[in-house]
Order: structure tokens, then sequence, then C-alpha cells
């Protein structure tokens, strides 16, 4: 698929955003805590850039996992309600 459909208004983000370059990205925020951690002789520019290299990714894995779980609550919920109104429907 290489069109965005309108079901999925963040498919331009997964397409553009991989981990390879998630990783290019991240990259020249490494060498900073790498010439950082050099300077101050400290292991918080490592700290520092862990959590600014996982934090984004932690929230797109968040939001997925709920996207995931809203819509298969939906669909479990609309199978229910379409089998409940089948079975006490009046026949004409």
């Amino acid at each position: 698929m290489t069109e965005t459909t309108p079901n999925r208004p963040w498919g331009w983000l997964r397409r553009k955003i991989t981990v390879f370059n998630y990783l290019l990205l991240t990259l020249p925020m490494f060498v900073i805590a790498l010439i950082l951690a050099a300077v101050t002789h400290s292991v918080l520019p490592y700290n520092i850039w862990a959590v600014l290299w996982a934090a984004p990714l932690l929230i797109v894995l968040t939001l997925r996992w709920v996207y995931f779980v809203v819509t298969l609550a939906w669909a479990i919920g609309v199978e229910i309600f379409r089998t409940v109104r089948n079975r006490f429907a009046r026949p004409d």
C-alpha cells in the first residue's frame, strides 16, 4: 500500500519513520552524549540520552497498544450488540 487510507490518519508516520531512520535521527544526540560524558566524566549524559531516545519510542508503542485494545473492545462490543439484536428481533 503506497497511499494512506482515510481510516488510518497516522499511516504516513509509520511509513516515513522506520527503525533505521529513528536510529539515524538519534545518532547525533548519542554523539553529543559521548562528548559530554568525556568532558564531564559523568554517566548523566548517557542517562539523559537513554531517556530521550526511549521516550518517543515508548509513547508510540503505548499508543499503538491502546489503539489495538480499544479497537478490539469496539469490535467485540459490536458483535455482541449484533448478536443480541438478532436474537431478540421480531420476524417480519
